[in-house]
């Protein structure tokens, strides 16, 4: 952790119990979520509120070119036709909407969006969406206010 700043220190301080609602990051330590999380921190695909000193929302994604990239923990093809929802959590539905608009205006929507949320198809694989289908689906968790 030493190797951090320290307003990253602290804004993960704030985000680490959100982090953890994803099941995938529950368990890990403190130091682990700030190596871990650094990354995406340094390529911008990364988002989340907070909002009086709590934190109400986080949403990492991870860009790719190749189908296979998914599985590789750290991969940044902005140019690509993937998208990979690393992590996803939010209080309501107006903070993923705010994430969300905050990640395409940054990154453009993704032709393919890819999501575990561990809900996996017969054979293992997490959800794959074209980007119409993931913007209807985003709008019915945000109840419309992704668009």
């Amino acid at each position: 952790m030493n190797n951090h700043a320290p307003e990253y220190i602290a804004t993960m301080r704030i985000l680490a119990n959100r982090i953890r609602d994803v099941p995938r990051f529950s368990v890990w330590q403190f130091d682990i979520l700030c190596d871990w999380f650094a990354y995406y921190w340094n390529k911008g695909t990364i988002s989340f509120v907070i909002e009086d000193g709590e934190a109400k929302g986080i949403c990492v994604i991870k860009l790719f070119s190749r189908l296979e990239q998914f599985l590789e923990p750290f991969v940044h093809e902005p140019a690509g036709q993937f998208a990979f929802i690393e992590a996803l959590a939010s209080d309501r539905a107006a903070t993923h909407a705010f994430m969300w608009k905050e990640l395409v205006g940054r990154w453009g929507h993704p032709p393919i969006v890819m999501w575990d949320r561990c809900e996996r198809t017969e054979k293992g694989a997490p959800r794959m969406f074209r980007w119409s289908e993931f913007e209807k689906l985003s709008r019915k968790f945000t109840h419309g206010q992704f668009t």
